[in-house]
């Protein structure tokens, strides 16, 4: 099978010097090298823009949707589970192959194993996790270039070496953006996505500059309730929660997640529970496993005593606005200043 480096160089040669053939044909685009740095090594070095690319995680497979680059993606990892991505994008997901199934609650990750990958044909592979390429199965980004099929690892899923002090902002969602708008040649539309999401957040931040800051407890209710997992100040929703001017509880723990016992959170007696659950894909079941947890908030005899418990001041987003690094974090800015605002 010809290799995608050579596949391009070949182009290159037919081609005027420093140009490309477009998608599609037509206009041509810059073939110039374009080298990008994501999380961890090696650093991303493609020629033309991909065609054909293969996106190991949904978070990843978002940005690429919010970019309208989802007809560059030939496949994907494991289908999304239902309600992660924004309804909007519904029938482009349809449409795509997944090389290691359907996810499957509790399932866990399964990675994409090498024949699949190399089957798939990829110019680019874009993975958000580092298990993406490390897990035990999965084709490691040396192999991957061994092949001469460039990789990228997203710095805002998980990058734990991106992350060296707390997440307060979007920086790590936007460089991501504006590296796979570079890759793709289409700086211009990275360009309007940061924007839009600077215009939503701008309001907020000016709202909240000199407003109470109440304590906010991000209780991720799907994760399990017997010792709750606590997100420190090195995930996404420790920079909503910021942003939207709240102040995370756990603020001062330098990790992602920290198993706490609920007498911990007793202890420092949030002003409001952030209540976050998996989208199920509708309004009304979104609605039914809010009401769950709230349920279980107010009858447990773990939190009596505590503020946010006997005040019923809870506050709702979903994980894949508020736990996942992305575009939408911006929109889970806005609706938790709003519900922040009401529990003042």
């Amino acid at each position: 099978m010809m290799r995608v480096l050579t596949r391009w160089s070949l182009v290159a040669v037919l081609l005027a010097p420093g140009c490309a053939a477009a998608p599609g044909g037509g206009v041509a685009v810059s073939s110039t090298p374009i080298t990008v740095t994501g999380c961890g090594g090696p650093a991303t070095d493609v020629g033309a823009p991909p065609e054909r690319v293969v996106v190991l995680t949904p978070s990843v497979l978002e940005l690429m949707l919010w970019l309208g680059l989802g007809d560059r993606v030939t496949a994907i990892g494991q289908r999304p589970r239902p309600g992660s991505l924004p309804e909007r994008f519904s029938a482009q997901v349809a449409a795509l192959r997944s090389l290691s199934g359907k996810y499957t609650a509790g399932g866990g990750y399964r990675p994409v194993p090498r024949e699949e990958v190399l089957a798939a044909e990829p110019d680019l592979v874009l993975g958000g996790f580092a298990s993406n390429f490390d897990a035990p199965g999965a084709m490691s980004r040396a192999e991957l270039a061994a092949d001469g099929i460039p990789s990228y690892l997203a710095l805002s899923t998980a990058c734990k070496t991106a992350v060296t002090a707390p997440l307060t902002g979007f920086d790590l969602v936007w460089r991501d953006l504006a590296n796979l708008g570079r890759i793709f040649r289409v700086p211009e539309r990275a360009e309007r996505v940061i924007a839009e999401m600077r215009r939503k957040i701008a309001p907020v931040e000016a709202e909240v500059r000199d407003a109470e800051r109440l304590s906010v407890f991000p209780f991720e209710y799907d994760e399990g309730t017997a010792t709750p997992y606590a997100p420190g100040n090195r995930q996404a929703v420790n920079a909503v929660i910021e942003t939207a001017g709240g102040h995370n509880v756990f603020g001062d723990r330098d990790e992602a997640y920290t198993k706490v016992g609920w007498e911990e959170v007793v202890a420092r007696d949030p002003r409001v529970i952030l209540v976050i659950v998996y989208d199920r894909g509708s309004p009304a079941a979104n609605e039914a496993r809010f009401a769950e947890a709230e349920r279980f908030l107010t009858t447990s005899p773990a939190l009596r005593g505590v503020r946010a418990v006997t005040e019923r001041r809870f506050a709702r987003l979903v994980y894949e606005t508020a736990s996942v690094g992305g575009v939408r974090n911006a929109d889970a800015v806005v609706e938790l200043a709003g519900q922040l605002r009401r529990a003042r």
